[in-house]
């Protein structure tokens, strides 16, 4: 059964440094609840907005970044609907129909697929600017369990782009890999930070074939926005496949359930009534593009064809790419003369997991080596100094805890053949063990044997290729 997926992507510009129509922060999380507010973003009678330049830069950024079509002037509209945390019962955002004009409209959306090393387009509709609302918060965690809320402004009135895609999206793991890079490429330019709390929300609009469309509003997370897809999918099929009629409605994504639950009828868009807002006047794109395109703007796509023209296998580059710090490390390190083939295997699967393991940020920048240690570890390697597991067991472990690390030497180094005689004579159990066909006895004296060697540099590749040597040579003692 044929389905349609399109997606109203919210994502706050937090690189904007103030709400959209006043001088407030746009970094919201750091106040106590309602303080960080003005008569502007409170919408106090006679409080005007004057819109802020530098959200409207980094937005500009964006759509050129996705080959929009900028219009040569924009409109703000209002968005009428009542809720408690739009203070002015309407919304100041932009709409291509009733007078307005957006920030952008069509476009294309490039994202990448790395298990099939594909890169996959879907068409824009539109890209608009708009305030975000106050943040609501419930007495039972939820909207549907709670009897009260409370309402804290602090965010009202934050920069937000909203990326509408067209319904051309095939399948939930699309949507997701779609937003992931939209996410990142917002990164890059410069516009936001994703992994700040409510940093976007993602609004999903799905419809199966014989049913109406239904919204997923407010999904917080790229997995559950797939998860939601495709909980919606198995519900509207079975609504369809047993006769009945799946109406157009809004609803609510529970992700401890992993359902959705109704919320209430979708409105239409002439519910809104959406008109240009009075109080901004039309405002003039072209100089504002001119301060963009001074800019020296990178994407996710262009980073990952510079860093696989240098003989980077894709799957090795994508990895280096989704770590803005990973990659800005990896180029300069590659710009001062570090090998890019070692230098990208350490950084993006090496180093890059004992970060993981080690519990810190992967995403700032001093988690990362000096690309001057960088090359000096590179040399060592390519030059057969130490080998790559060598350096990767005594080095790496190490640089994450000292990314800056000055002095790069491996202790001594000690006499595998030694040890590997020492442990075959304590642990007869396990090379009889060996010998009767138990392989993963190999893997626990290799272990015992670079346990012996603690504090002295080892490859734990050829300890086990002299191990299986002498276990063979010794085969007939036992």
């Amino acid at each position: 059964m044929k389905y349609k997926i399109g997606l109203e992507i919210h994502t706050q510009l937090t690189e904007a440094g103030t709400k959209l129509f006043c001088g407030c922060d746009s970094n919201y999380r750091k106040y106590k609840p309602n303080t960080n507010v003005c008569p502007v973003c409170l919408g106090l009678p006679g409080a005007l907005p004057v819109p802020r330049k530098q959200p409207i830069i980094l937005a500009l950024a964006v759509a050129e970044t996705f080959n929009c079509r900028i219009p040569e002037s924009m409109v703000f509209t209002r968005k009428h609907y009542f809720y408690p945390d739009l203070l002015k019962n309407y919304q100041i955002t932009q709409y291509e129909k009733g007078g307005g004009m957006p920030v952008c409209l069509g476009g294309t959306l490039k994202y990448y697929d790395p298990d099939l090393d594909l890169w996959k387009k879907v068409k824009l509709r539109r890209m608009n600017i708009e305030e975000d609302p106050g943040k609501t918060e419930y007495s039972e965690g939820n909207i549907l369990a709670s009897e009260f809320a409370y309402v804290d402004y602090n965010r009202s009135g934050v920069p937000l782009l909203e990326v509408v895609t067209e319904p051309e999206i095939p399948t939930p793991r699309d949507a997701r890999k779609a937003v992931e890079y939209l996410l990142l490429t917002m990164e890059y330019v410069g516009a936001m930070n994703p992994r700040l709390e409510g940093s976007f929300r993602v609004d999903a609009n799905i419809s199966v074939e014989g049913g109406e469309r239904i919204e997923v509003k407010n999904i917080g997370s790229t997995l559950d926005l797939e998860r939601a897809l495709r909980y919606e999918i198995f519900r509207q099929r079975k609504i369809v496949e047993g006769k009945g009629v799946v109406e157009r409605e809004t609803r609510h994504w529970d992700p401890v359930r992993g359902i959705t639950k109704s919320l209430r009828s979708k409105e239409s868009e002439e519910e809104y009534l959406y008109f240009p807002d009075p109080d901004i006047p039309m405002i003039s794109t072209e100089p504002l593009l001119k301060e963009v395109r001074k800019r020296n703007i990178t994407t996710p796509e262009k980073i990952m064809e510079r860093v696989s023209r240098l003989g980077v296998n894709r799957r090795t580059a994508w990895s280096l790419v989704t770590i803005k710090a990973c990659a800005e490390t990896f180029l300069e390190a590659v710009s001062i003369g570090a090998d890019p083939i070692i230098s990208s295997r350490i950084l993006a699967i090496d180093y890059k997991g004992h970060l993981r393991k080690s519990g810190m940020n992967l995403y700032k920048r001093k988690n990362w080596p000096d690309p001057i240690v960088l090359k000096k570890i590179s040399d060592l390697i390519r030059n057969k100094v130490y080998t790559y597991d060598e350096i990767k067991y005594n080095i790496i472990p190490k640089l994450v805890n000292d990314p800056k690390m000055i002095h790069i030497t491996l202790p001594e180094k000690a006499s595998p053949e030694k040890l590997i005689t020492e442990v075959m004579n304590e642990e007869r159990k396990a090379v009889w063990d060996f010998y009767q066909g138990k392989k993963e006895a190999l893997d626990y004296l290799v272990g015992k044997v670079l346990k012996k060697a603690y504090g002295k540099a080892m490859d734990p590749k050829k300890v086990r290729k002299l191990l299986e040597e002498s276990l063979y040579k010794s085969s007939n003692i036992y």
